[in-house]
């Protein structure tokens, strides 16, 4: 609570950045986007003192439509941070991890068997006759984990946490599923302006976002990826 009778909102400082220079980018990506959904919620602070200076209320209640708006703008830089930071980490570890982390590697292989079980893809026929296969099929690996932003649990669990080699005992599952209301959030802004129904010709309301509610949900992300960032760094630290 401020001294002024508004509340302000804190995220979770970042600890010092694990041990390693494979995920320093991608903990410089965290460190920028956490400064910059602070920085949200730091505006956000100052338009409520604002709107308080002027009318002589508590600003405190249920927020104007400027307001909203910006919960939603710390929403989207949260997932884009989330994605930069997480494609950035697969990128710089995953090469040095599946040679060596046990996990990794088996997700590799996986990956290798599922494309060769129909018959390769031009990209993968290219990659198997390259000079440098494997590296080859790395490059596609990574490519195929990395295409496209991360829109769940499932895909965190699937194309990062298992694909880092990153074990459930490490960061179990449900830890990922804390995040599936941020997904369904980020969705509903991203892809339809947070209107509830938005095939509706007139009189579209849309998702109420609460500062508390929002907070939270930018602090899981942004704390899991640290989290991740942690342990890659740790796998890789572990590697022979």
């Amino acid at each position: 609570m401020g001294g002024n009778g508004y509340t302000s909102i804190e995220l979770t400082q970042l600890s010092r950045k694990p041990t390693g220079t494979a995920i320093t980018p991608a903990w410089n990506f965290l460190t920028a986007a956490h400064q910059s959904v602070q920085g949200v919620f730091d505006g956000l602070a100052l338009v409520r003192l604002a709107k308080q200076q002027e009318s002589g209320k508590d600003a405190r209640g249920r927020l104007g439509r400027d307001e909203t708006d910006l919960l939603r703008a710390a929403i989207v830089f949260t997932s884009s941070g989330l994605d930069a930071c997480c494609k950035r980490l697969l990128r710089d570890t995953v090469p040095l991890l599946v040679d060596g982390n046990v996990n990794a590697t088996r997700k590799f292989n996986d990956y290798v068997k599922l494309e060769l079980a129909d018959g390769p893809s031009a990209a993968m026929s290219d990659a198997i006759l390259s000079p440098t296969p494997r590296e080859e099929m790395i490059r596609l690996y990574i490519a195929a984990r990395t295409k496209a932003s991360f829109q769940g649990s499932k895909d965190l669990r699937t194309r990062l946490r298992d694909t880092l080699g990153i074990t459930n005992a490490q960061i179990n599952e449900g830890r990922l599923k804390q995040l599936d209301d941020f997904f369904i959030a980020r969705n509903a802004i991203v892809h339809d302006l947070d209107y509830e129904n938005p095939s509706a010709l007139r009189g579209v309301a849309r998702n109420s976002r609460d500062l508390t509610g929002v907070r939270q949900q930018c602090d899981d992300a942004l704390t899991l990826v640290a989290e991740v960032i942690r342990q890659t760094a740790a796998n890789v630290r572990a590697l022979p």
